[in-house]
């Protein structure tokens, strides 16, 4: 019985939908919104430093935050193909 509710739980397209919705939130509040410019509208001068360490960090958050919007997108997408094909 058990295995039979997991099952269907798993083919079930609103949970997937649910999942990815909630996935992407997360992501999206943890890491935020990739952003492409300064939001203080400060402008910063350094001249010859890079760290390493902060270009990682960048990339993760970027990759991060990227994964949120497509996992939203996919429940968004998920939730539209249920209803399209909803007897």
């Amino acid at each position: 019985m058990f295995i039979t509710m997991t099952y269907e739980l798993l083919l079930n397209i609103n949970f997937w939908s649910a999942l990815c919705g909630l996935s992407g939130s997360i992501l999206i509040f943890f890491f935020g919104l990739p952003s492409k410019v300064d939001p203080s509208g400060n402008i910063y001068i350094i001249i010859e430093q890079k760290s390493e360490d902060d270009k990682k960090k960048g990339r993760k958050y970027k990759f991060l935050s990227y994964a949120g919007l497509s996992l939203l997108g996919l429940s968004f997408a998920l939730q539209i193909i249920n209803l399209m094909f909803k007897n």
